[in-house]
């Protein structure tokens, strides 16, 4: 009865101690030095942290960028070149939303297979531009003006535009890529794949949606997304053909940016770094993670997907 009450004692020592002023001021000290960063501080959950905004995003930072922004060690990475910071999630779309349904009567959708990159770069990178005056720009997709469908317009708006008689409102131009394909087209990005010993190939493209100067001191923020799945390892002729193993670490994932120019646009045997004005190296650990949460989040393969969205 005795050894009893005093193990009962004893945790009720143990609790007072787990919330003794000492361990607050720990926490208080903790909380102090994740806060420290001059720049800016991430918000996000961190081991022993009370109170924090929900992150749904995957990380993957440089160890420069996890010092100045005061980002978690867990997400830190030296294998990132090319960008100081990528968070990637899947992205709500209505666009994207395309349903179809088949023979049984069964609906099948695509509903949340958009892929997005949020991609800091540091400012000293000038990366060239079709209009580098742009600061803000942003082509949300997620909205309700979506469900309809205004091709008639579009095709009335590029031809105005192209004749001098249309201004697009301020914050709907690219900055890397050109409106209406006019004077030219720009450049573009694209998720590419470099396997072992051999010729690199794309295996997504990735369209510019946003942009934002500044996002962050020193850093701008360049927002690509695409629909991933459709051949980003899941079922690629390309792993078929190559007899290559989706994910193997001796081969490579990068974003891509080249000049859009339609007679070299789709080429496949392009040579990485030299035939690219940018190349962003994406870690072999956070391209399956993002691939992972791409085949979760229910992308399609290449035939459901053309099923979705063809009128038969």
């Amino acid at each position: 009865m005795w050894n009893r009450i005093k193990v009962v004692v004893w945790a009720g020592v143990l609790a007072w101690l787990a919330n003794t002023p000492a361990q607050a001021q720990t926490l208080a000290e903790q909380e102090k030095q994740w806060q420290s960063c001059e720049a800016a501080h991430y918000t996000g959950p961190r081991e022993g942290r009370r109170n924090y905004t929900l992150d749904n995003y995957l990380w993957v930072v440089t160890p420069e960028f996890a010092q100045t922004y005061c980002m978690p060690q867990s997400m830190v990475s030296s294998e990132l070149k090319g960008a100081q910071a990528i968070a990637f999630r899947m992205a709500d779309g209505a666009d994207m939303d395309r349903c179809g349904v088949d023979a049984k009567g069964e609906h099948h959708c695509t509903r949340q297979s958009t892929g997005r990159f949020e991609i800091y770069l540091p400012q000293s990178l000038k990366l060239p531009a079709a209009n580098p005056d742009v600061r803000f720009y942003e082509n949300r997709r997620n909205t309700s003006e979506w469900l309809f469908s205004g091709n008639q317009d579009r095709v009335s708006r590029s031809q105005r535009y192209i004749k001098g008689q249309y201004t697009p409102p301020a914050g709907t131009v690219p900055r890397f890529s050109n409106i209406f394909g006019h004077p030219d087209r720009g450049h573009r990005f694209g998720l590419w794949y470099i396997p072992r010993g051999q010729v690199p190939w794309p295996t997504s493209s990735l369209w510019e949606v946003g942009f934002r100067e500044s996002a962050v001191p020193g850093m701008d923020m360049l927002i690509l997304e695409n629909t991933l799945g459709l051949d980003f390892g899941f079922e690629s002729k390309h792993y078929k053909a190559n007899k290559i193993e989706p994910g193997d670490p001796a081969g490579r994932y990068v974003i891509v940016m080249h000049k859009r120019d339609a007679d070299t646009a789709d080429k496949k045997d392009k040579r990485v770094p030299q035939d690219f004005e940018h190349v962003i190296y994406l870690p072999h650990v956070f391209a399956m993670q993002v691939r992972d949460t791409a085949m979760k989040s229910g992308a399609s393969n290449f035939t459901d997907f053309v099923n979705t969205f063809q009128q038969r």
